[in-house]
């Protein structure tokens, strides 16, 4: 693929009119309201996600996995002054208090990464959000409904017929299984029972992509067989024991704890098993930078854009030019909060006025930070943690008459953020995207395919951000086997998988996200694209860019070429096989 110019200039610049294809669209004739993003079907009584009937291997896998891990004593946490030290958490167990670390720890990470969050978007579904009563975008914006949309065409937004008939075969040696099937394992943890359903959205997304394209004949005539490697947060290690000798690849999921993806051990290994990823996300910096392994939206540990920050800079000068990081005190979310700091020298005119972490278990007042973020002059903050924790650190400095504002990672683009506060506090709040909007669904078609899908293929699905990163990855898995495919007298092997995806770039999954350019992980960057999407009336809306205005680049997303930021701090390293080929 042709790389696209991205040199396009930010807030206060001259208008460019945008690239993308979903421009030049039939206008719209009806309003389309959708439930809330991230649920089940009306009338569904699955509580349990592992109720769900579906046609998957792996479900005979052995119950019990190794003993959870103890992550150790907790660290030195802030307190609030007149906070009595005897919290929720110091009340459990040594051992109980350290898992309950342990999982706020695993999911905060996974929730602040960038693009690769559990985020369900906002309450109500429309054809477009609107920002002051304006659509964004208007009839102009606006897909046909046949673009690769429908649920019973062969393509999936851009990405033309991915399954189909054929006569491919899965190399010698390299799964187990009929000769007429390809196994896929799908790593999640939704059967966590400390947070049943975790990241649900992912396997929903592998069931319904697995279905769709096996109705279309599968790929290049192989039938996509799902290995469910549940991993329940703390059995990652027997989750990989399914995977280890039989599939063929992982892709399209996930885990909290990935780093476990890497036992050490013959038969649970990643390495070992000889396996190869391309997963919806990545969370530590053994899984993301580790080789054998593709993201289709790159999360590496070494850079990040700096693309947000810009343009929250250009747009509110006076709030953004004094800014102060809010974390979580763990060390997988100091890390996040690290690569945010990296990116204040590339911002001009915006400095750090102040560095402030707080316990992630046991905080019931969140006063005493409000006024330590106050003290310092801050008049903007960015926030490392969960969604209801930054909704009542907001109202309490809104309580105190702060003025600034928040500039959020994706994970806030959750309707679990906007129910957690008052407009009051949280009206004007900003959050970063790489995806589309759920709620602009109806101009993007590879967003409408993948809404239906699941609802056409999974009972009672759940759809997010998270769901739409894990169709990403199995659109950009098939376009690899189908390249294979076809170089190489219809055989498809894990090398040549690897080096294909890696070779990718510009890729949309289909128009579901912004560009990205795919790589191995010791290799790759992150994308500069980024959108800002703003709280308004308890709503999602688009901030900036608006589609087809300045800054938009393509499908209403910014990706100047000079927006990427360089970590050069230590923030860990990835878990490499050199016995392994580069891609």
């Amino acid at each position: 693929m042709v790389k696209r110019n991205r040199s396009a200039p930010g807030p206060g610049a001259m208008p460019r009119k945008s690239t993308s294809d979903c421009m030049a669209a039939q206008p719209r004739t009806a309003t389309r309201r959708r439930p809330t993003p991230h649920r089940r079907r009306p009338g569904s009584t699955a509580a349990d996600p592992a109720e769900q009937t579906v046609d998957v291997r792996g479900g005979d896998g052995p119950d019990r996995g190794p003993r959870p891990r103890d992550p150790g004593p907790l660290p030195r946490q802030w307190s609030a002054p007149g906070e009595s030290p005897m919290s929720s958490t110091a009340r459990l167990s040594p051992l109980r208090r350290g898992r309950s670390v342990a999982v706020v720890a695993a999911v905060s990470a996974l929730a602040v990464l960038a693009g690769a969050c559990g985020a369900r978007g906002g309450e109500h579904i429309t054809d477009g959000a609107e920002m002051n009563g304006t659509p964004q975008g208007g009839a102009a914006a606006t897909a046909p409904a046949d673009d690769g949309a429908a649920v019973d065409s062969p393509d999936f937004g851009t990405v033309k017929a991915p399954c189909g008939k054929g006569d491919a075969k899965v190399a010698d040696g390299e799964q187990q299984g009929g000769a007429d099937t390809i196994q896929i394992g799908v790593p999640n943890d939704r059967g966590a029972t400390i947070r049943p359903g975790l990241q649900k959205p992912i396997w929903d997304a592998s069931v319904a992509f697995a279905a769709w394209c096996n109705a279309q004949g599968g790929i290049g005539g192989l039938k996509i067989e799902l290995i469910d490697m549940d991993g329940k947060l703390f059995e990652v290690e027997a989750a990989m024991q399914k995977a280890c000798g039989n599939a063929f690849a992982l892709v399209g999921g996930g885990n909290v704890q990935d780093d476990l993806q890497f036992s050490g051990k013959d038969g649970s290994d990643f390495h070992r098993c000889k396996l190869i990823d391309i997963p919806a996300f990545a969370v530590s910096s053994a899984k993301s930078m580790s080789n054998g392994q593709v993201q289709p939206i790159p999360n590496p540990t070494n850079t990040i854009s700096n693309t947000w920050f810009r343009d929250f800079f250009a747009l509110y000068p006076d709030q953004a030019a004094k800014w102060a990081p809010v974390w979580g005190n763990l060390p997988s979310l100091k890390i996040v909060k690290t690569k945010q700091e990296a990116i204040i020298p590339d911002v001009k005119g915006m400095s750090q006025v102040g560095d402030f972490n707080y316990p992630p278990i046991g905080t019931t007042d969140w006063t005493p930070l409000a006024l330590s973020v106050i003290d310092s002059g801050a008049t903007s903050l960015s926030w490392t943690g969960e969604s209801p924790d930054i909704a009542k650190l907001l109202e309490k400095l809104k309580d105190q008459g702060w003025k600034g504002r928040a500039l959020l990672e994706t994970n806030q683009y959750d309707k679990l953020f906007i129910e957690s506060g008052s407009p009051k506090a949280l009206d004007g709040s900003l959050v970063r995207m790489a995806p589309h909007m759920l709620e602009e669904a109806d101009k993007w078609p590879a967003v409408r395919k993948y809404l239906d899908l699941i609802d056409q293929y999974v009972d009672g699905g759940e759809v997010a951000v998270l769901g739409m990163q894990s169709m990403s990855a199995w659109l950009l898995f098939v376009t690899a086997a189908n390249k294979c495919a076809a170089d190489n007298g219809g055989e498809i092997s894990r090398n040549c998988i690897m080096e294909t995806a890696a070779a990718t770039s510009d890729w949309t999954g289909g128009g579901l996200h912004a560009p990205q350019d795919p790589d191995e992980g010791p290799t790759m960057k992150a994308s500069t694209c980024s959108m800002l999407v703003m709280v308004k009336d308890g709503k999602f809306v688009r901030r900036y860019p608006e589609i087809g205005g300045e800054g938009d680049d393509g499908d209403g997303f910014h990706c100047p070429a000079d927006g990427l930021t360089k970590v050069t701090a230590d923030v860990g390293e990835g878990n490499v096989d050199p016995s392994r080929p580069p891609y």
